[in-house]
C-alpha cells in the first residue's frame, strides 16, 4: 500500500529552473502528508511534464519494487497505490509476447500492459488499486481508481495545471488553492454520514468515482468509465449450482489475496463474512492463520463468536479490548480524515488496524459480503415492498404506539414515506439517512437542499426495469459501500500503515452476485441465505444463525460520558460550524440529547456526533 502524487502541466519544457524547483518543493510538501500511507520508501522525479511522487509500503519485492517503474526504453513510467491480484498470469502473457522485466512487482506489469492494450489496460487488472500512467511519447497523463472504489484518488485542476493524489491534505499543499467549502457536502454528510464521490468538501478538488479513469491531454481532461458489469439476472440459476459457483470464485479470491512477501492475517469480527475468509485461508494454508478481533467493554462486544472460530481453526488469535478513553483517539483519527466523516466504526477500525500492525502489514477483511450477498435486515422489508394498504395499516399502527409511548414525531422524522416505500430511494432515505430533508433545511443556514434531486442526477441511480431488492443492491454496491465503508477501512488502516484486503470485493464475485435471483439472497426472511447455505459444513451453526450485528461504537455512551464536556465547549455559541448551520437548530440537538425527557428524535446521537465531528473537522482544515 502507498500513497501517490503527480502534477501535469503541458508546458513544464518551458519552465525556469527556478519555477520547476518550486514545483518540486511543492510536491515533497504533497508526499509529507502521505507518509503513513508508505513509511518504508519514498521518492519525487520529473518526467517530462510531470512530477511523480511516491511514498511506499512494501508488501511485493521488497527490494526492487522503488516507483515510478518503466519500460524497457523509459517511455513510459506508472505509479501504484494497491495490489495486482492476477500479476503472474499477465506476467506470463506478456513475457510470452516479449517483454522483458526488471523487478518482481505488480506494478511492472501494469507498465508493459499498458504498452500492449493501451487505456484498455484497468478492464484487464483484477484488484484495489489508484494508477497513474504518464505516456512521455504522448505526453499524455492516465489516472484510474479500482471497480469498487477500495483505493482513492482525487484531483484539482486550474490554468493548465493538473494534480492527482491520494489524500485532500496533500492537494492543500497547492499555494493556489482556494479552501472553499461545498455547502452541498455539508448537506450530504449530515443526512449520510459521509460525503459521496464526485463531489468532496471543497468545490474545486474532486475525487475520480470508482471503475473509472481520466485521461489529461494537453489542457484537456476527460473522465471515462471502463468497467459496468451486466445486472441481467440469471433466472436459471439453481441453488446447488450458485453454491458451487461461489465456493470456487470465493476460494480463489482469498488464495490471490493471500500472495505477500511480508506476514499477514485475517480481521476476525465473529460475523459470517470474516468467519468466512477465516475459514477458506485456514483449510487452503499450510501456516497457522493470525487474527485479530476488537471488543468493548460496553454493549458491543463480539470476542465469542470471533473466539470460536478462532478455536475451530486453531489460529493465532489476538484480542484488543477497548477500555481506553475515546477522546484519546479521536482526534487522531479524525484530524486524519481530511474531510468530515461521521462513521463512529472508523475509530474501532483504526484501533484494531492499529495493534495487528504490531504483528502483520497485511490483513484480509469480510468487507462487501453484506453489499453482495444481502446481510442487511433493511432488505427483507424492501422484499415485502411496504406499501399499499398494507404498508397503510401498518403504519397507522406503529404511528399509534409511538405516539402514546415515545411522543409526536418520531414517524414523521424516522420514515417520511413509510406508506409509499416501493422504491430503492425510498428504502435508501429510509434506512440510512440520519437528518432527512425537512431538518436539512432547518438547519443549514440560509440554504435549502433537496437530497432526491441530487441523487437522481447520479448515473447509477437508474433503477428502471430492476426489481426492488436488486435497486437497493446495486445503491448500496455503487455508493454507500465505496464512500462510506472502503473509505473507513482505507483510511484508519492507512493511520496504522497497514494493508487491508477484501476477498468479497473481487470483481468476478461482484458480477456473479449481480445474476443471483433476488428471492435466493433472502429466502424465508433469511439474509445471506445463500453465503449461509454454502458454508454451513465450515462455520459453527451459532455464526450461521446469529443476526447481523453491525461494527458500530457506543456513540451514545461516550456522548452522554466521557464526550460531554467536550461536546458543549466545542458546540458552544460562536463555534465554526456556525458559519454554515444555522445556531438555533445546533442547540436545539444537543439540549435534546442532554434532557432528561425520552426523546422520540430518531437518530439523536448520531446527530449529535455528526456535529461534534464536523467542528472538530473545521477546527483542524479551516
Amino acid at each position: 500500500m502507498c500513497g501517490l502524487i503527480s502534477l501535469y502541466s503541458k508546458n513544464f519544457a518551458g519552465l525556469s529552473e527556478r519555477t520547476v524547483a518550486n514545483f518540486m518543493q511543492i510536491a515533497s510538501s504533497m508526499l509529507d502528508t502521505l507518509q503513513m500511507r508508505g513509511p518504508d520508501e519514498r521518492s519525487l522525479v520529473q518526467v517530462g511534464s510531470v512530477i511523480l511522487g511516491h511514498t511506499r509500503l512494501s508488501i511485493i519485492d521488497l527490494y526492487t519494487g522503488s516507483q515510478p517503474i518503466y519500460n524497457e526504453d523509459k517511455t513510459v513510467a506508472v505509479l501504484l497505490n494497491g495490489e495486482i491480484y492476477n500479476f503472474h498470469e499477465l506476467r506470463s502473457e506478456l513475457e510470452k509476447d516479449g517483454h522483458c522485466f526488471q523487478t518482481a512487482t505488480d506494478t511492472e506489469v501494469i507498465v508493459h500492459l499498458y504498452e500492449k492494450y493501451g487505456e484498455s489496460v484497468f478492464s484487464k487488472l483484477n484488484g484495489m488499486f489508484a494508477i497513474v500512467i504518464y505516456d512521455i511519447r504522448l505526453n499524455i497523463l492516465l489516472a484510474a481508481r479500482d471497480r469498487v472504489g477500495e483505493k482513492p484518488l482525487l484531483y484539482w485542476e486550474s490554468n493548465g495545471i493538473f494534480v492527482v493524489a491520494s489524500e485532500i491534505k496533500a492537494l492543500l499543499k497547492i499555494p493556489d488553492i482556494e479552501k472553499s467549502i461545498d455547502i452541498n457536502a455539508i448537506a450530504l454528510y449530515l443526512s449520510n454520514m459521509y460525503i459521496p464521490a464526485p463531489i468532496s468538501i471543497f468545490k474545486n478538488i474532486k475525487k475520480l468515482q470508482p471503475s473509472h479513469y481520466l485521461k489529461v491531454d494537453g489542457e484537456t481532461c476527460k473522465i471515462k468509465k471502463y468497467w459496468n458489469p451486466s445486472e441481467g439476472i440469471d433466472w436459471n440459476l439453481k441453488e446447488n449450482e450458485i453454491n458451487e459457483q461461489f465456493l470456487e470464485l470465493f476460494a480463489d479470491a482469498v488464495k490471490i489475496r493471500s500472495y505477500s512477501d511480508v506476514p499477514f492475517g485475517v480481521f476476525l469480527s465473529g460475523g459470517i463474512d470474516s468467519s468466512a475468509v477465516t475459514a477458506i485461508m485456514a483449510k487452503n494454508h499450510s501456516d497457522v492463520v493470525r487474527t485479530f478481533t476488537v471488543g468493548f467493554t460496553e454493549e458491543v462486544d463480539e470476542r465469542p463468536y470471533a473466539r470460536m472460530v478462532a478455536n475451530q481453526y486453531q489460529t493465532d488469535h489476538t484480542e484488543l479490548l477497548i477500555d481506553q478513553r475515546v477522546e484519546d483517539v479521536l482526534e487522531e483519527v479524525l484530524s486524519y480524515f481530511d474531510e468530515p466523516f461521521g462513521d463512529s466504526s472508523a475509530i474501532p477500525t483504526y484501533l484494531v488496524s492499529r495493534e495487528a500492525r504490531k504483528h502483520v502489514k497485511v490483513i484480509l477483511t469480510g468487507d462487501g459480503g453484506d453489499e453482495l450477498f444481502a446481510g442487511y435486515g433493511s432488505y427483507i422489508d424492501q422484499k415485502y415492498q411496504i406499501g399499499g394498504k398494507v404498508g397503510s395499516r401498518f403504519y397507522k399502527i406503529l404511528n399509534q404506539f409511538t405516539l402514546k409511548y415515545f411522543g409526536k414525531g418520531l414517524l414523521e422524522n424516522c420514515y417520511p414515506k413509510a406508506t409509499n416505500y416501493t422504491k430503492a430511494f425510498d428504502h435508501w432515505r429510509w434506512v440510512r439517512t440520519i437528518f432527512n430533508e425537512k431538518q436539512l433545511n432547518s438547519i443549514l443556514y440560509n440554504q435549502s437542499f433537496s437530497i432526491e434531486d441530487y441523487f437522481r442526477n447520479q448515473q447509477w441511480l437508474n433503477t428502471n426495469n430492476k426489481d426492488a431488492l436488486s435497486a437497493s443492491y446495486s445503491f448500496d454496491l455503487n455508493y454507500y459501500l465505496p464512500d462510506d465503508l472502503l473509505k473507513k477501512v482505507d483510511m484508519s488502516s492507512m493511520l496504522a500503515s497497514l494493508e487491508c484486503r477484501a476477498p468479497f470485493l473481487d470483481y468476478r464475485l461482484v458480477e456473479f452476485s449481480l445474476k443471483i435471483p433476488p428471492q435466493l439472497k433472502v429466502k424465508n426472511d433469511c439474509l445471506k441465505y445463500l453465503l449461509k447455505s454454502s458454508l454451513s459444513r465450515s462455520l459453527p451453526k451459532e455464526i450461521l444463525q446469529r443476526p447481523k450485528i453491525g461494527f458500530g461504537a457506543p456513540i451514545e455512551s461516550w456522548l452522554k460520558n466521557s464526550l460531554k464536556d467536550m461536546v458543549l465547549m466545542l458546540l458552544a455559541p460562536g463555534c465554526k460550524a456556525e458559519s454554515y448551520l444555522d445556531r438555533k437548530a445546533i442547540q436545539y440537538y444537543i439540549n435534546l440529547l442532554y434532557s432528561d425527557k425520552v426523546s422520540g428524535e430518531y437518530r439523536l446521537s448520531q446527530k449529535v456526533w455528526l456535529l461534534l465531528i464536523l467542528e472538530i473537522w473545521m477546527r483542524k482544515y479551516l
